[in-house]
């Protein structure tokens, strides 16, 4: 498939949720993980956009984040979903990967969500998901110091266990009723 052919959600960022990742960050640090490695503002706003993001689009109250980080992002067809959101400066390909950090694998999750935000057109791209059993069988690891090498040949080191997987290998989104359907 061509670039911008693969089956995904994209609809432009809303300007009340950017305004309420905003305010959220104000007051809370969703950073400061007991595991470490520990997302700064952009990657913790990142994340609330698409949190916030799924929660308008399957027509739910935002998250309350009052208590502090919850263990479960959303909860869809009584699954709980884990949204794992990436800043990038384009749209998703199918040969590219999205991330989760093995210091999150424990968390009781029963799925796994994988969101790109394109940061130039400020768009928010629901590109599929995964069971979290099966993401974790079939995705490729990463121990953390482990130098990873992109498709571009370029490379860093590894700050934390990581897995994997690339785009092509999820579950395909290709309307708002397929993610209702979770």
């Amino acid at each position: 498939m061509d670039i911008g052919e693969e089956p995904m959600i994209n609809i432009e960022i809303h300007n009340d949720d950017r305004q309420r990742a905003v305010e959220i960050l104000k007051s809370k640090n969703f950073g400061n993980r007991s595991s470490g490695f520990n997302g700064n503002y952009e990657k913790q706003y990142t994340g609330l956009i698409g949190e916030l993001t799924v929660h308008r689009l399957l027509g739910l109250d935002p998250p309350n984040y009052n208590e502090g980080r919850i263990d479960t992002d959303v909860l869809i067809n009584n699954k709980k979903v884990d949204i794992k959101s990436m800043l990038r400066k384009y749209d998703m390909r199918d040969s590219w990967v999205h991330n989760f950090v093995g210091y999150q694998k424990e968390i009781g999750s029963d799925v796994l969500l994988f969101i790109n935000i394109n940061r130039n057109t400020k768009t928010v791209q629901i590109c599929g998901w995964l069971d979290k059993k099966n993401f974790l069988e079939t995705a490729d690891f990463y121990n953390k110091g482990d130098t990873r090498t992109r498709d571009d040949k370029t490379s860093f080191k590894t700050k934390a266990p990581l897995y994997e997987i690339k785009q092509e290998k999820l579950n395909k989104l290709n309307n708002i009723n397929d993610l209702k359907n979770i």
